[in-house]
């Protein structure tokens, strides 16, 4: 996993003074907290403010360069056969916010941010152990 490449991806993104220092479980964790949020920012753009509202778009790209780097930082030689169910989910979401976006629909958006949410409690859970 080259977390120096993720990092670089995310600095546009006001993240990053969130993920200097951070060790691999939490910088994970943290991009995992941001698209939850942006899932939720975005569900919640499309249901209530203009079709043009800028925050609608600046969303949608924080959620797909979170999974995308959550995709690229999976472990398939030491993490099988959860990255193979981890990558699915996270390319359910993707295919979800992505047809939503284009139809101004929040269905798959909303499922997306509980496979989220159940991702992400599962991945603050193995720290504690």
């Amino acid at each position: 996993m080259n977390f120096h490449h993720m990092m670089t991806q995310y600095k546009d993104i006001d993240i990053i003074t969130k993920v200097e220092g951070a060790s691999k479980h939490k910088f994970i964790k943290i991009v995992l907290e941001e698209l939850y949020i942006n899932l939720n920012l975005l569900a919640e753009t499309i249901e209530n403010k203009p079709k043009t509202h800028k925050q609608k778009s600046k969303s949608f790209a924080k959620i797909l360069t979170s999974l995308m780097i959550l995709m690229d930082s999976l472990d398939y030689k030491q993490g099988e056969p959860i990255a193979s169910n981890l990558f699915n989910l996270y390319d359910y979401c993707r295919r979800s916010v992505i047809n939503d976006y284009s139809k101004l629909q929040t269905e798959g958006i909303r499922s997306s941010t509980a496979v989220v949410h159940d991702i992400l409690s599962a991945w603050s859970e193995i720290k504690q152990k």
